[in-house]
């Protein structure tokens, strides 16, 4: 049996204060690069040929169903502190919605679709490069469970790029997502800007109705505020320990990069970490680490705290407090939580998890500890972290704070007690440092080689079935 996309056009019944209709760019050419038909089958569009896949997704030929152009959605939010109210969709744009058999709406966002109002002096274009990275960045972060975006499609669509970041000209490609939605802290932002008070109503019903479906989209407007800035908070909060645990650093986490689903998308010049150092900056323009991968927690309480002024018609300050109080409480629960899983082991006392982390984040990089070993050396519990110390390759577990380390996961106790899969774990460790990213790359830039990303894909795909990450996140 056939499995049929079901569209929905739920944001483009909110009407034009939300999005301006845009007008896709004419490539001069199309090539299929990637697409991904795990991601594509829970929505129903696996059964594209690559022909039709290269009409809906690099020509821009809308789906029979969908009544509407393509959305260029409107909002502002605050970049590196400073507010502005010229943002909104400058080289993307949303081109349908899909629900899911699940009940889940996804959304069908665009990058380097072409220019819009908002583009400002971009060219509305995005890098095969780009493009590359972006696809590098959701494959693991979804093996290591954390919500994000999924490269649905990359095309690489032969135009020249002049970039200031890498050797120009570089290649071009248009890249879908699939997404949780698209409602950022910014929208909100943009709408109280305005005073639109009206259109934040609507807004919250919105989300109520299609994304919050555990809120009660008929309470009365000041309850549903309210409701929704808590879940927020939750699922934003949850979301950073998990990016905490998998090393990640997203690299600009302004307002319009936080979507208030939870999940994470639009990542920038992102890295993984080498060695848990909480200094580490991805960006290269944040001067002065405002992003770095310690702090990125307070990024997240911060950027939560403007969604909570931007309901301030709604909410009373003391309330928005009270909310924003809990951030720290979800945020310590999902770091603790996904420390386990992805250690495989039984929950631990969170003093313990909060030496372990304060080792890590002081000690790791002058003890050459490495933060993906770190997790594949010592899974499974106890056992595992005996088997290591007595081995050679473990002796630089018994350097300083780092026996404190062992003493804790010496008396933890595996999730499931199946040797076979804590030996494959083991054995098929993965990282994603900026070094491998540009192998990658130089392979497809100078020899149109794609072998070496075909085969990472892979190798992170079955990480994240060894560890059973679908249980967290939505392939």
């Amino acid at each position: 049996m056939k499995n049929h996309p079901i569209f929905i056009d739920k944001h483009y019944s909110l009407g034009d204060s939300f999005f301006d209709l845009g007008v896709p760019a004419i490539f001069p050419d199309h090539k299929l690069r990637f697409r991904n038909n795990r991601a594509s089958k829970l929505i129903g569009l696996d059964q594209l040929t690559n022909n039709q896949w290269i009409d809906h997704f690099g020509k821009f030929l809308k789906f029979p169903k969908v009544c509407h152009k393509p959305l260029v959605l409107k909002y502002h939010g605050h970049q590196f502190g400073q507010y502005n109210p010229d943002l909104g969709d400058g080289r993307g744009f949303l081109l349908c919605q899909i629900l899911a058999k699940n009940n889940i709406l996804w959304d069908l966002g665009t990058k380097g679709s072409g220019q819009t109002k908002y583009s400002r002096n971009g060219d509305g274009r995005l890098t095969l490069k780009g493009a590359v990275r972006e696809l590098l960045a959701t494959e693991f972060l979804s093996a290591l469970g954390v919500n994000t975006s999924q490269t649905l499609s990359i095309i690489e669509t032969f135009e020249k790029l002049d970039r200031s970041d890498e050797p120009s000209p570089t290649r071009s490609a248009v890249l879908v997502r699939r997404c949780n939605g698209h409602i950022r802290i910014g929208t909100f932002q943009r709408l109280a800007y305005l005073n639109q008070k009206e259109n934040i109503e609507i807004l919250l019903y919105h989300l109520a109705k299609n994304y919050f479906l555990n809120i009660n989209s008929k309470s009365k407007i000041e309850i549903l505020a309210e409701d929704i800035f808590l879940e927020t908070v939750k699922k934003i909060a949850d979301t950073m320990g998990k990016i905490i645990i998998a090393g990640f650093v997203h690299g600009v986490l302004n307002t319009d990069n936080f979507n208030v689903t939870g999940e994470v998308f639009d990542y920038g010049p992102w890295r993984f970490v080498e060695f848990a150092n909480p200094n580490f900056t991805a960006a290269y323009f944040d001067y002065n680490g405002r992003y770095s991968f310690g702090r990125q927690p307070d990024a997240a309480l911060w950027a939560l705290t403007q969604l909570g002024k931007s309901l301030k018609e709604f909410i009373p300050e003391k309330k928005i407090l009270e909310i924003l109080n809990l951030f720290s409480a979800h945020f310590n629960t999902s770091l603790n939580k996904h420390f386990c899983w992805r250690m495989g082991i039984k929950e631990i006392d969170p003093k313990n998890l909060n030496l372990i982390i304060k080792i890590l984040f002081n000690d790791s990089e002058n003890y050459k500890i490495d933060f993906v070993s770190f997790f594949h050396d010592f899974y499974g519990g106890k056992d595992s972290v005996n088997d290591c110390l007595n081995s050679n390759y473990g002796n630089k577990y018994k350097s300083g704070n780092f026996t404190q380390i062992t003493e804790i996961l010496q008396d933890t106790i595996a999730n499931e007690f199946n040797q076979e899969k804590i030996v494959s774990i083991k054995e098929n460790k993965e990282n994603m440092l900026i070094s491998e990213v540009e192998k990658i790359w130089q392979q497809i830039e100078k020899f149109d080689n794609w072998e070496l990303l075909n085969r990472k894909v892979k190798k992170l795909r079955n990480l994240g079935k060894l560890l059973n990450s679908q249980k967290l996140v939505n392939f």
